[in-house]
């Protein structure tokens, strides 16, 4: 092929590389404003995540429950706060531990439930399943960690249900995994009773 047509498809090719680009990052941009739950001042959460360890400061996070209340740690909590997870295959499991800790606790810890949704069906319908979870009747708000922050700074097993406590002062105090029963309950309420109040590290 002569040199000049080379040069020719050379010069086309790059042409076509930038518009692509344009065309791309105009898209991008339209996406990020049409999207009202992501807001361009803040910072996305960072890509890698520290595993937090007990007594160690928590993770950076700010979310928004379904009932539009902000819960964040940025400016340290007002209260303890002991955090449910566990994937919606344990919903209702999640939900008797959120009743017996409301019940019990509401007065002295905030209590919330951390929804990771793990697949691209939840994006996609992402209205009717915050619907059902707002429908759900769980005793405690739920928020959705859509970045998995609380599931990266912790070991979790999504198949079980995890009670996470975080003092007043930031730090975590422990995570326990069971289902509810008259053991984990005991468990449970001496953790929350020596980590988030009696520990030196909730003072």
């Amino acid at each position: 092929m002569p040199k000049i047509y080379i040069n020719m498809l050379k010069k086309i090719s790059t042409i076509l590389f930038f518009l692509l680009l344009s065309v791309n990052n105009h898209c991008w941009g339209q996406y990020l404003d049409d999207d009202p739950e992501l807001n361009l001042e803040k910072s996305l959460p960072p890509f890698s995540i520290r595993k937090v360890k007990p007594y160690e400061y928590f993770t950076t996070f700010e979310f928004r429950d379904l009932n539009g209340r902000v819960w964040t740690n940025r400016y340290g909590l007002s209260r303890p706060l002991v955090i449910l997870t566990g994937k919606y295959a344990i919903r209702h499991d999640v939900k008797k531990w959120a009743h017996y800790l409301a019940m019990k606790y509401y007065n002295f810890c905030d209590i919330i439930w951390v929804f990771n949704p793990d697949s691209t069906e939840y994006a996609n319908h992402k209205k009717r399943n915050e619907d059902t979870l707002n429908n759900f009747g769980i005793a405690c708000p739920v928020v959705i960690d859509s970045h998995a922050i609380i599931g990266r700074s912790l070991k979790i097993e999504y198949d079980i249900p995890t009670i996470i406590g975080i003092t007043k002062n930031n730090t975590l105090g422990f995570v326990y995994e069971s289902p509810l029963n008259k053991v984990a309950t005991d468990r449970v309420d001496h953790l929350i009773f020596t980590r988030l109040f009696q520990s030196r590290w909730a003072q």
